[in-house]
């Protein structure tokens, strides 16, 4: 979703998630946007990862039913909300991705899809 949409979508749940499956359809709808980002890495059950901008929780689906410790961040609390409720197995936390309260090497795997394009450039940490 465009930047000029991000304070509407964190009001509007219903306009986000248009939006995000509107997008997923390009590489053939959420389910095959869920598998895409791991499906060739080497990794391992206990692999920490996290959800950065997770949303209502569409992708997080797919990450539970593989990896058992996964946490969604997003700083739309109605998004939260419903992520919660699609998928209550997963960690949450409320938060920017500009401002993320972990400390360093937190998590072993950071995943993201349809959310990056809205950051500023140079505000995302690095050092997960």
């Amino acid at each position: 979703m465009a930047t000029i949409f991000r304070d509407l979508s964190y009001r509007y749940q219903c306009l986000y998630d248009a939006i995000a499956r509107l997008a997923a359809l390009s590489v053939g709808g959420n389910a095959r946007l869920g598998q895409l980002a791991w499906a060739n890495l080497t990794i391992s059950a206990e692999t920490k990862i996290l959800d950065l901008c997770c949303g209502s929780g569409q992708t997080k689906q797919f990450l539970v039913q593989y990896f058992p410790d996964v946490t969604g961040l997003d700083a739309a609390p109605l998004s939260l909300q419903l992520a919660r409720k699609n998928v209550p197995s997963a960690n949450y936390v409320e938060a920017f991705a500009e401002s993320m309260p972990f400390g360093d090497c937190h998590f072993d795997l950071v995943h993201s899809s349809v959310a990056m394009h809205e950051m500023r450039s140079g505000t995302i940490a690095t050092n997960l």
